[in-house]
């Protein structure tokens, strides 16, 4: 009597992928209590994705754009000021198939910022939103594991590899920090810029929780003595992430973002305003997976008796390579005529993943956002600049159809100016899923009978021509033998190379039972 083993595995699936781009705009006035616009100097926006839904082949997303705008005034000599304004804003991102059982996620980035100065109280504010959309859906897909207390049945396995998401996390770390300007700097007047940039150093992984170390680099552009000031300081923290499905061997994927930044300005013992009492709010997001390895049943049957099969195609998103690499760059920049940096900030964009000769090869761009003082006029400017990257990571052995994901992030930046020319380097860290989809067809039922097979009227020994395209399996099986007695049988060296037009013997054995 032969007893059916089964498991159940849990795959996640990328269901879509999709962006979109939006253009929002609004308009900002000022009130009496603000100076008039003389010259608008640079232009802030933060996207914020406030809530996301899945329906049937949608996604819905409610999000809010920040806009600050930093000006010149003419009307007086200390004549910098700030005006915030915020737009919200709804869009859809279409994704055939998707719907609301499964797990999405949307990335948005800001391409740029446009304005009209209507007049010296009035600004038009244009921007364009690039927003990207990933669905995946968990699927169980039950398989029949093992099949015991049949010493006849034959069974053909195939192995399987994926990661199994255990468990998804979003949790928030409040940091606070103070600190104090150098000597010789200003003391602050006003904060015109807060530019935070969280990222990962390492995590570990215990019993019940996640412990993430991170740095946050932030960066501030203030005024003060009648002239902008800049100040950069590295913020570590650590983080615990507490989750009860884990185990020792998981792998974690984390995204983090600074949802909200305040301060507080403070005087130092010399009653100076000199310091800064930060408080950050970061959303952690993070999906705890193993990578799982199965040997699923493809085929079976027996040599004494019938067996009655039912099959299946599963589709099965198999991850082949999961890597992490970091990559270093580095750009001088030396056609401008700058006089003082003041910030530089960077956000990272894949435009391009393959596989050639190989290799993976991811291709992105480093878009920077300088903000100086030039060295002509004296004026503070921003200017774009790009830094092109690209990443190639050895993996022999796979084939055009894979499927690769990266999820780019940029580590440490780091920035000087010597001589009149900007020296900008830093590192990129990409994690990258190598995956394949995979058809398979699996034994779904097997059930035995009590119908034997008559091979009394078989020949003693059959000689069989090798044809192109076959294996050991299917000849064994046509003739109702094992694989292991035709190799015994013929002295086969190579079990898996059969070379069509080979002779193969296949010898009668019948079971004699008293």
């Amino acid at each position: 009597m032969m007893e059916i083993i089964k498991d159940t595995l849990k795959v996640e699936e990328q269901r879509g992928f999709e962006e979109i781009e939006s253009l929002i705009e609004t308009e900002i006035y000022l009130d009496q209590t603000k100076a008039e616009i003389g010259e608008i100097l640079w232009i802030d926006g933060k996207v914020e994705i406030l809530s996301t839904k899945i329906i049937k082949d949608k996604i819905l997303i409610n999000g809010l754009l920040k806009f600050k705008v930093i000006y010149r005034s003419n009307e007086e000599e200390l004549n910098i000021y700030t005006l915030e304004t915020n737009k919200d804003f709804r869009e859809e991102i279409e994704i055939d198939g998707i719907a609301e059982n499964m797990a999405g996620e949307v990335k948005p980035n800001l391409e740029y910022i446009e304005y009209e100065l209507e007049d010296e109280r009035k600004v038009s504010l244009r921007a364009l939103v690039k927003m990207v959309g990933k669905v995946e859906e968990t699927v169980m897909v039950e398989i029949i594991e093992e099949v015991v207390g049949d010493d006849h049945l034959q069974l053909l396995k195939e192995k399987i590899q994926y990661n199994d998401v255990l468990e998804r996390d979003e949790s928030y770390a409040l940091i606070k920090e103070a600190f104090e300007v150098g000597e010789n700097q200003p003391e602050i007047e006003e904060i015109l810029k807060l530019d935070f940039h969280p990222y990962e150093k390492e995590y570990s992984i215990s019993a019940d929780r996640i412990i993430v170390s991170g740095i946050v680099e932030t960066s501030i552009i203030y005024f003060g003595e009648n002239k902008l000031n800049s100040i950069k300081r590295e913020i570590p923290f650590t983080h615990f992430i507490e989750l009860s499905n884990i185990e020792y061997d998981s792998k974690c994927q984390l995204n983090m973002e600074v949802v909200n930044g305040e301060f507080e300005l403070r005087e130092n013992l010399e009653g100076r305003l000199k310091i800064v009492d930060l408080e950050l709010k970061i959303k952690i997001k993070s999906k705890i997976y193993s990578q799982r390895e199965k040997e699923v049943i493809i085929d079976a049957y027996s040599t004494e008796r019938k067996i009655n099969l039912k099959t299946e195609e599963i589709r099965i998103m198999e991850n082949i390579k999961d890597i992490t690499v970091k990559e270093s760059i580095s750009k001088e920049i030396n056609v401008i005529n700058f006089k003082e940096i003041y910030l530089v900030e960077a956000y990272p964009i894949v435009v391009d993943s393959q596989y050639v000769e190989d290799k993976v090869m991811v291709e992105g761009i480093l878009t920077l956002n300088i903000y100086y003082q030039d060295d002509v006029e004296d004026e503070i400017r921003t200017i774009k600049e790009e830094l092109p990257f690209k990443s190639y990571i050895t993996a022999e052995g796979l084939d055009s159809h894979i499927i690769i994901n990266s999820d780019t992030s940029l580590e440490e930046l780091h920035y000087n100016l010597k001589d009149k020319v900007l020296h900008i380097s830093g590192t990129i860290k990409n994690h990258i899923f190598i995956n394949r989809e995979r058809k398979i067809k699996i034994i779904s039922e097997m059930e035995e009978t009590d119908e034997l097979i008559d091979k009394k009227s078989w020949p003693s020994i059959i000689i069989y021509m090798v044809q192109k395209d076959d294996i050991l399996w299917d000849i064994a099986k046509r003739y109702n033998t094992t694989v292991e007695e035709i190799i015994e049988s013929n002295n086969i060296i190579s079990p898996s190379s059969l070379m069509p037009g080979e002779k193969i013997i296949i010898e009668k054995k019948i079971r004699m039972e008293f």
